[in-house]
């Protein structure tokens, strides 16, 4: 994707309040270390990923949270323990056979 500046973006990144991926002990564990809270530790690791995210809320502390994941890092070992976490259950692959041909065929401006 990144060959035809296409940015991967996560619209709700945190599972729209998914309570177990709150609670998951690897994530826990990080923002102990770190002094964040899990919301904090999954929106690093994907921006770390290199994915746009567009974290939703209304209240304003939870806005200011999503935006304090810019004074810590996540090592490579940490990394490759939030990555194993992935359980298949995501709604959209784009690395999916097929989906970036398809992206880069579509004509964004064909109704202005």
């Amino acid at each position: 994707m990144a060959k035809n500046w296409v940015a991967l973006e996560a619209w709700a990144p945190l599972g729209q309040g998914n309570a177990d991926l709150f609670k998951e002990p690897v994530i826990t564990k990080m923002a102990e270390k770190y002094g964040k809270d899990a919301g904090q530790i999954i929106l690093r690791f994907e921006h770390q990923e290199g994915v746009t995210v567009f974290p939703k809320s209304v209240h304003e502390a939870r806005i200011k949270s999503n935006m304090e994941i810019f004074d810590f890092e996540l090592n490579s070992a940490e990394m490759d323990q939030m990555r194993a976490l992935d359980k298949g259950k995501g709604m959209h692959d784009p690395d999916a056979p097929g989906v970036e041909e398809m992206l880069s065929q579509y004509d964004v401006h064909a109704n202005d």
